[in-house]
Order: structure tokens, then sequence, then C-alpha cells
């Protein structure tokens, strides 16, 4: 039976290829990095044979954990329908202990399972070089991998379990969001840390601390033994021992429990694709807020005109400095605090491009926190993956992997402060903007200076609250002052998110109490 379920789940793994020819096409591109990530993990890891026990320790087990929590959180984030759902088995007559076994063992031949048993290759070839180095590196790599086996069928049968109802699904799917934008920074900050130096007392604390955890027990064993700790080699094992074995006992549990569970499907009916963004996000006042200001800013012109040219403002600005032979790879620091400090402009005054149709908002009693909230979807979802994916470009086109945390610290304060500014700013000063259906290169002719006020007060205030990470990361980058750079990380991030949500707050009171005027304001404009 095992062995059936095992060539069921290698039927399912050859179909990845059906379908249309740029399905196939983006499922070969897809497997095509998948394989560079591994074989270049599994050199690395291999080449930790003629390094110090201590450095091979603190990346086996640091990555060894990181590989095992990927496989508890993946689940839980993506949702997908488990082809090896044990309910799917229910009417086979199927015991709950030789199903549990099957669907366990047949995810041996699942691709991430792969990937982890290829790793757990690596760390043997790293603990190479000795005979009981290997035998307990072998020990080791097959409790890591059955940690990793069960844990993604637990996670996954929870998933299918509890995230049944649109707003679990929902919440799962924001969070996934957020964690998929954090990963390439996250992982590019950690590559900037000298991880491999014995001195590094970070290093070596977190793989301490993980070593006496479920997540990177049985990574640590042939570790622990290498650097002469034979207790310590002991409790690993036991602690990896323990793990496999209540693991699968909640395997096993739960396997009984839902043979005998039906699926429970949502009573909640399907959205027309019609609907758009509607259908997509939650059906509260900040989503519905949020699925409008989407579906403008990817059909009204006076919105994505303006986003296309936030990458070609860099562009121009570089035309001159090469022109005098300023060093491109300096350049290279330069675009995306840019992009982040127009994209958060942007809607500096959003409340005005409604135009009359901002009355909707205040007949309906929708909370000003909620409106301030809402706009300000366009450009989290444009400005968090700009900055997490820019930060790895730009340090690679820059050559310089030190300069992640000022880059992540300036351009995040970039992002957000203005974006907490226009929340308050627009609502206590809009002023007449371009109407609906006319060209975005119009602007309606106006008495008074609230345009230029507005404008200028929302540039300068961000320049003004940003200039800390901005002088520490400039002084970090010009005198080789690393420890500058974890200055301007803290401070810009921290600085970005609390103006964010202050000026989310404060533009919400200001909205609920300056509603007429807000609409007169519109009808007149």
């Amino acid at each position: 039976m095992v062995a059936q379920l095992v060539g069921l789940r290698l039927s399912l793994l050859r179909n990845i290829f059906t379908g249309t020819p740029t399905r196939r096409f983006a499922v070969g591109v897809g497997l095509l990095a998948g394989l560079v990530a591994v074989i270049a993990v599994f050199v690395r890891i291999s080449r930790l044979a003629t390094l110090d026990p201590v450095l091979a320790r603190n990346e086996i087990v640091i990555g060894g954990s990181a590989i095992v929590l990927a496989f508890v959180l993946v689940p839980l984030l993506l949702q997908r329908d488990d082809p090896m759902d044990p309910r799917r088995f229910a009417l086979f007559g199927i015991t709950p202990a030789r199903l549990a076994l099957g669907t366990a063992a047949s995810a041996l031949v699942a691709l991430p399972v792969v990937a982890a048993v290829i790793f757990g290759i690596a760390t043997i070839v790293a603990w190479s070089g000795s005979a009981l180095g290997v035998l307990l590196a072998i020990l080791g790599a097959a409790l890591g991998i059955a940690t990793c086996m069960l844990c993604g069928r637990i996670f996954s049968a929870l998933s299918a379990l509890l995230l049944v109802t649109r707003r679990s699904r929902e919440v799962a799917g924001v969070v996934g969001v957020f964690l998929v934008v954090l990963v390439a920074p996250a992982v590019a900050l950690a590559l900037t840390l000298n991880w491999g130096a014995a001195a590094s007392s970070l290093a070596l604390s977190l793989a301490l601390m993980l070593s006496f955890t479920p997540l990177g027990a049985a990574w640590a064993i042939p570790a622990a033994a290498a650097n002469g700790d034979t207790g310590g080699a002991f409790l690993c094992f036991l602690i990896a021992v323990v793990t496999v074995a209540v693991l699968w006992f909640l395997w096993r549990a739960l396997v009984t429990v839902m043979l005998v569970a039906p699926r429970r499907e949502t009573d909640e009916v399907a959205q027309p694709a019609a609907l758009g963004w509607f259908g997509s996000l939650p059906s509260t006042p900040a989503g519905s807020i949020a699925a409008r200001s989407l579906t403008y800013w990817s059909r009204d012109p006076r919105y994505f005109v303006p986003l296309v040219i936030v990458p070609i403002v860099p562009i121009l600005l570089a035309i001159p400095l090469v022109v005098v032979g300023f060093p491109l790879q300096q350049y290279a620091l330069v675009p995306l605090p840019i992009m982040c400090l127009f994209l958060g402009f942007a809607i500096h005054n959003d409340v005005a491009l409604d135009n009359t149709a901002i009355w909707l908002h205040i007949v309906s009693g929708k909370r000003g926190f909620a409106d301030r909230l809402g706009r300000t979807a366009p450009v989290l979802l444009i400005g968090l993956p700009l900055i997490g994916i820019g930060s790895v470009v730009t340090i690679f086109l820059a050559g310089d992997p030190t300069v992640l945390p000022s880059l992540l610290g300036v351009s995040t304060c970039l992002l957000l402060a203005p974006v907490g500014l226009a929340g308050l700013i627009s609502a206590r000063f809009p002023y007449a903007a371009t109407r609906p259906g006319e060209s975005p290169f119009t602007q309606p002719q106006t008495t008074g200076s609230t345009s230029v006020f507005v404008q200028v007060g929302t540039v300068v205030g961000t320049l003004v609250l940003a200039a800390p990470a901005l002088v520490w990361a400039v002084q970090a980058i010009v005198f080789g002052q690393s420890e500058l750079h974890w200055s301007a990380l803290w401070w810009g991030v921290t600085t970005g998110v609390v103006v964010f949500l202050l000026g989310s707050f404060a533009g919400g009171a200001v909205f609920n109490r300056r509603g007429p005027e807000i609409l007169a304001s519109s009808v007149r404009g």
C-alpha cells in the first residue's frame, strides 16, 4: 500500500508538466530556479568540511532550522489543495495507521522533501572528516528529514481543516504576502552578516539555542560531537527522536480524525470574476475602499500615468551624473529611495482626485481611519515588494552587501512617512485636482497657494523625518562606519511605521470632523 501511494505521488508529480505551453514554460523556469538554488546550497554546505567545526555548526544548524520552519509555515500560507489529503481515502477501508504511514512515506518524493534530502546529503559531506562524523551525520539527516516530512503533512492537514472560511484564508493570505515580501531582504541581510566567523556571538548564540530545539536538534548531533560535546550530542539526539515520535503520533491522530470528519465546504458563494478587486478583498470598510483605490490605480490614467513616471525619474537623474563621470556603482544606491519617495508622495491629494464621488464615503458613515487605511493599499502593495526585491537588486549592482540595512531603513522611511503625512494633509488641505476623464497632464487653475504648500510640505516633512537615517547611511558609506548602517535601519523602519500609524489615525479624525468641508471643496474643484 505504501508503494501504491508513493507511485500515486509520482504520477501527480509528472502531471505538473501538463497544461498549456505557457504553464509548462513557467513550471520549467520555476524548477530550474529551484535546482540552481539547491545546487548552490549543496556546494556551500559541502565546503564546510574544510572549515572549523564551530563555523560548520553555525551554518548547518541555522540553515537546517530554517528548512524545518519552512515546512511548518509554508503549508499554512499557501493554502493549496492537498492531493494526498487523508479524507480522499475515507471510502477505501484503509486503517488510520496504514494510511498515516503511506501518506507520510509518499511525501518523500515531493519536491520540497527532495530539496531537504539534498541538504541532508550535503551535511553528511560536511562532516565527512571522520567515520563517526559520517555516521552521526547520517543519523541526524534521517531524523531531520523525517521531521520535515511530518511537519509538512501535519500542517498541510491543519490548513485544510482550519482555513475553510474566506476570512481565515484572507488573514493567512495577508500574512503570507508580508512574509514573502520580507524573505528576499531578510535572506540578503542574513548573508551580509559574518555568520561564518567563530567570533560572531550572534551566529554562535543562535546556533547553540537552536541546537536544543525541535527545529535544529537533528542537525546539531554531528556538530556537537565534532566540537567535543558528547553530552550535548546525546541530548540533541534525544530531542530529535522525541520530536519525530511526537510528530508521528500527532500525524496518526490527525489522520484518524480526518477519516471520520467530512470535508467541510465553505457555504460562502463564490464571487463573480467581474467584481475584480471587490471580490478578492475583505468586505470591510477599509477593504472596500482599498478595492476601489486599486481599481482606480489600474484603470484611471490620473493614477497609472504618474506611476509609470516613478521608475523613469532615477534614469533621468542618472544621465547628467554619467556625463560628469559619477561612479555608477555608487549611483545604484540612489534609485530605490527616490522611487519610494515618489510612490509615497502619489497619494498626497488622493481625496481631491475622487472629486464628487467622495460623497459616498461621507454619507455612508465610513470611519475616517478606514478611508485613510484603504487608500494606502495600492502604495503598500507596490512599495513593499519594491523594497524587498529592489534592495536585493541594488546591492547586487552596487557590489556592496553591507549597505543593505541602510538601504532598507531609508527606503522604508521614504515610503511610509509620506503616506502617513498624506493621510493627515489630504484630509485637512485638499486642493483642486484633475477631474475624472480629463488628461492627467492638465491641472485646473486655482487661487491661493494650497497646492504648493501641500506638495512642498509633504516632501520637506518626509526628508526631515528621514534625515537621521540618511545622514547615518551616508556616514556609514563614506567613512566605513558599518555600525551606523544598523542605526539607519532601526530609525528608518521605526519612524516610517510610527508616522504611518499616527498619520492614519490623525487623518481619520480630521476626515470624520471635516466631511462636509471636504465634500464642498471637491464640488468647487
